[in-house]
């Protein structure tokens, strides 16, 4: 199987301010109470016990809800509905319970595993732009344009991740938009960008 690189999307946040933003009850962000988020969100290992999530910010519910957190991202009943009726690859769920600003239990919400394969991203083979100053007293900045990845590193996955970034290939896509999936950001891979000196800091 080849993937069409130039149709794959990255799945982000898109930082809305409507929606529900979670804050976990887990006392810290990495390992807490024998539970590793970050192995969890890409499918390394399970838990029995469902995750707790307050809605932090935000005043609804909708198909994603992104969390203060990097790595966790929890979904509605209706994608997992929509990912299984179409086959998707390269996701599983673990158990979560979300509570809204007023302490009611919403129902039916799952947290997202990405489960597909870890490629490492290719710096090399994107394009440095320097943008303009963000405000008039401030500095042009160069960014990479485009996340490149060893394709050789790709197990067929429709979802996959590039270092740390969540990706999906075109069929699933355009299945998000068709179903009109709210809470989410899709970004064409030879459109993405991440700071040079973020990269060369990491």
């Amino acid at each position: 199987m080849r993937l069409e690189w130039n149709l794959a999307h990255e799945l982000s946040d898109p930082l809305a301010v409507e929606p529900f933003r979670l804050r976990s009850r887990l006392p810290g962000d990495a390992v807490s109470n024998d539970v590793n988020i970050h192995q969890l969100s890409r499918g390394q290992s399970q838990i029995r016990n469902p995750l707790q999530f307050d809605a932090a910010q935000g005043k609804e519910a909708s198909d994603f809800l992104w969390t203060q957190l990097v790595d966790p991202v929890c979904v509605s009943a209706r994608v997992v509905r929509i990912l299984k009726e179409n086959d998707v690859s390269g996701w599983s769920t673990y158990p979560v319970e979300i509570f809204d600003n007023e302490g009611n239990l919403l129902s039916e919400y799952h947290g997202l595993a990405v489960t597909g394969a870890v490629c490492q991203a290719d710096y090399n083979r994107s394009t440095v732009v320097t943008k303009p100053p963000p405000t008039p007293r401030g500095s042009s900045y160069d960014v990479y344009r485009g996340l490149h990845f060893n394709e050789e590193e790709w197990d067929g996955s429709d979802i996959f991740w590039v270092g740390a970034v969540r990706v999906i290939v075109g069929r699933v896509k355009e299945l998000l938009e068709q179903e009109k999936v709210q809470n989410v950001r899709l970004t064409p891979l030879p459109d993405w960008e991440v700071r040079v000196r973020y990269v060369r800091n990491a």
